[in-house]
């Protein structure tokens, strides 16, 4: 196994299957649904996973998205569903595509609520209308996707050589990236990168991705 593929591996394990979807089950399991109850996290959990799908579609998407192309967030959230997501589900928004990004996850980043739309956790479909017309995204179904989408990850890790590349490469150069911010104050100066190299659970070390193969 050369070291890429180690050391995605590594990533997978530690990052996606450990921080984000141990983190995930902590909110969907140990916030069972109370039906007419507060404190479902209905929205936590939906935003949660969009902030997800956002990293992953930029590792993943066959062209890269960068930060300064418009809409950059829809397109990899998009990118990431398409590639990933099972197809019930894809199916489901297919019709509401180009507003589902916006009407919900820019929704809940930038104004709290979803536009004109629900969050639920007790439909038996992932997005739907209401007898009203709003659309509803039941936070549950989008977790089972989710999950679903990381096992299709892991087998196209497998069998696909370019994709590991581009996850390695992208990751490496947003690493790198960040290592630029500082914030200095008249005596520290703290590092504020919003990317990190995973730290191994049990050692605490693990080292950086391997250098990018491009020229």
């Amino acid at each position: 196994m050369d070291d890429k593929t180690q050391w995605l591996n590594d990533f997978i394990a530690e990052v996606v299957d450990g921080w984000m979807l141990q983190d995930l089950e902590r909110l969907s399991n140990d916030i069972p649904h109370r039906p007419g109850e507060a404190g479902n996290c209905n929205f936590p959990i939906a935003l949660y996973i969009f902030a997800c799908l956002e990293f992953l579609g930029h590792l993943t998407s066959q062209k890269l998205i960068p930060d300064n192309q418009s809409g950059y967030s829809r397109d990899r959230i998009m990118s990431y569903i398409d590639n990933f997501f099972p197809q019930e589900f894809v199916q489901k928004i297919q019709p509401h595509r180009n507003n589902f990004v916006n009407v919900f996850r820019n929704g809940l980043a930038h104004e709290y609520f979803a536009k004109s739309a629900g969050i639920s956790r007790t439909e038996s479909l992932p997005l739907q209308a209401d007898s009203e017309g709003r659309l509803i995204l039941d936070a549950d179904r989008f977790a089972e996707a989710f999950k679903l989408s990381v096992e299709r990850l892991k087998e196209g890790i497998k069998t696909d050589g370019n994709l590991v590349d581009r996850i390695v490469d992208r990751y490496n150069d947003s690493y790198q990236s960040s290592l630029h911010f500082r914030v200095t104050s008249t005596s520290t100066s703290v590092s504020t990168a919003s990317i990190a190299p995973p730290t191994n659970l049990t050692t605490t070390t693990m080292p950086p991705p391997p250098k990018s193969s491009k020229p």
